[in-house]
């Protein structure tokens, strides 16, 4: 996976230089609150603090305003990447005022009983971090993700690219808040919770990922019909670099086989039910092609539908801010 050039700082550069600058910690009096969306603000804007925080990655899922959509319909390269930073500290004034609820959801409960105690305050340490990363980004344009750019032409979206994970998660508190404390090991993939003092709890080999970055791309459809094209060799569907033809029916006429064909020698086999889109095929960098096949008007035919997706990263600019208009292109 191809790393930001050293001679020539990126933005991701310059964030990661500032967090390694910086360390998040509490103001100057126990009960201040610094949550995780503070956190990411200040340190790394062009970040979002994802809350609450998951056992996922949820890499490739478009933005619509600020919120990820429910499929993943973006692929790529997947990497990781170390950040220049080790850790990130919040504190909670309260564990019960429903800030350290929002921020970790179910991962991080309070049991009722933390009322009980007058001095309520928490401290969460997250360390052992990794970025995972998603390179040379495409379109999966299968199943539902199928009909997300319908119409030809461009179209500019803010997809999820990286995610911060955390490996180790440390609370510290007054120790009948601790008490009413539990970390979901089995959620977040874990070992089991330990103690790390008679005040706090510890998980180790954790999964959660607290903050995410959305990366603008262009999206360019095209599509070509060939309507009441031969089945069998000879008879293609061309569309820009690569071309499809349909080799066989299956003797109830409900599938079909075929392949496409690009330049540079690329050929996949390809096979589906007539009228149903098949699995998107990665083609070249950024470039994906489906083909849905319909019965044809005459027997030994059929109508063809092949559209192409080139996927571009574009300049944040490019991107219409949430609520905003789409950029004209």
């Amino acid at each position: 996976m191809k790393i930001d050039d050293e001679r020539k700082p990126s933005p991701a550069r310059l964030v990661m230089a500032t967090l390694a600058a910086l360390q998040l910690t509490a103001c100057a009096t126990s009960a201040a609150t610094v949550t995780l969306d503070q956190a990411i603000r200040e340190l790394a804007p062009d970040y979002r603090a994802r809350t609450p925080a998951s056992g996922a990655a949820g890499l490739g899922r478009r933005l619509l305003g600020d919120q990820p959509e429910t499929n993943a319909c973006f692929d790529g390269d997947q990497g990781t990447a170390a950040p220049s930073w080790s850790l990130v500290a919040l504190r909670y004034g309260d564990v019960l005022d429903g800030r350290l609820s929002a921020d970790f959801g179910g991962a991080l409960a309070v049991a009722p009983a933390a009322r009980a105690s007058s001095e309520r305050s928490a401290s969460v340490t997250l360390t052992d971090l990794v970025e995972s990363r998603l390179s040379a980004v495409y379109l999966d344009a299968s199943g539902a993700c199928a009909g997300l750019f319908a119409e030809a032409g461009t179209s500019y979206v803010k997809v999820l690219t990286r995610a911060i994970q955390a490996g180790t998660i440390e609370v510290a508190a007054e120790q009948s808040t601790t008490a009413a404390l539990s970390i979901d090991a089995a959620a977040l993939g874990g070992a089991s919770v330990s103690a790390s003092s008679s005040s706090g709890r510890k998980l180790q080999g954790a999964s959660l990922f607290f903050a995410d970055y959305p990366e603008c791309f262009s999206v360019v459809h095209d599509r070509k019909d060939c309507a009441g094209s031969a089945v069998g060799p000879g008879n293609a569907c061309d569309l820009d670099a690569c071309s499809f033809n349909v080799a066989a029916l299956d003797t109830s006429g409900a599938s079909w086989a075929g392949k496409l064909s690009c330049e540079g020698g690329a050929a996949l086999d390809l096979g589906g039910a007539l009228g149903a889109w098949g699995e998107a095929r990665k083609t070249a960098p950024g470039v994906a092609y489906n083909v849905r096949v319909l019965p044809g008007a005459w027997l030994g035919t059929v109508n063809i539908d092949l559209r192409r997706w080139v996927t571009r990263s574009e300049s944040p600019d490019r991107c219409a801010p949430p609520g905003g208009a789409p950029h004209p292109g």
